[in-house]
């Protein structure tokens, strides 16, 4: 009878575990914006995505880069409640920019700003802010 007890706790012990790998595995990838050309890079867990131009800071958890003015390093993350809170600095660390990345569908995942909209664009010579809100999907 103990032995049973403590099989059924290991069995259920694994199933807690593999739940919150699977979260964090559902976030991991790189993901597309292609309407403003964005590219948001994640790997949460394992931190082993090297920026391009910045492979002296070593592997980070992630990464933000296209279409907008520099690259945004991810500094930040926390999943709560099926959504995932990520904050991210600029490659000069003179702005940051929380967002808000959840899952729509299997692939589809939608991007909105909190607090405002940090990340800008170069656009006839001048800096504009992108969209606070942008649908990407999963690349396979």
């Amino acid at each position: 009878m103990p032995f049973f007890r403590f099989f059924i706790i290991l069995i259920l012990c694994s199933i807690v575990s593999s739940l919150s790998a699977q979260k964090e595995e559902v976030f991991k990838g790189t993901f597309i914006n292609t309407e403003n050309k964005v590219k948001l890079y994640l790997d949460l867990e394992g931190k082993s995505l090297i920026v391009p131009g910045y492979d002296f800071l070593g592997a980070t958890p992630g990464y933000m880069c296209g279409d907008i003015y520099g690259i945004w390093l991810l500094t930040y993350s926390k999943i709560k409640n099926q959504e995932l809170e990520l904050r991210f600095s600029n490659d000069q660390g003179s702005d940051t920019q929380t967002i808000l990345f959840k899952q729509i569908s299997d692939s589809t995942f939608l991007y909105q700003t909190i607090g405002g909209n940090s990340v800008k664009r170069v656009v006839n010579r001048k800096l504009v802010k992108i969209p606070s809100s942008m649908v990407f999907s999963k690349q396979k």
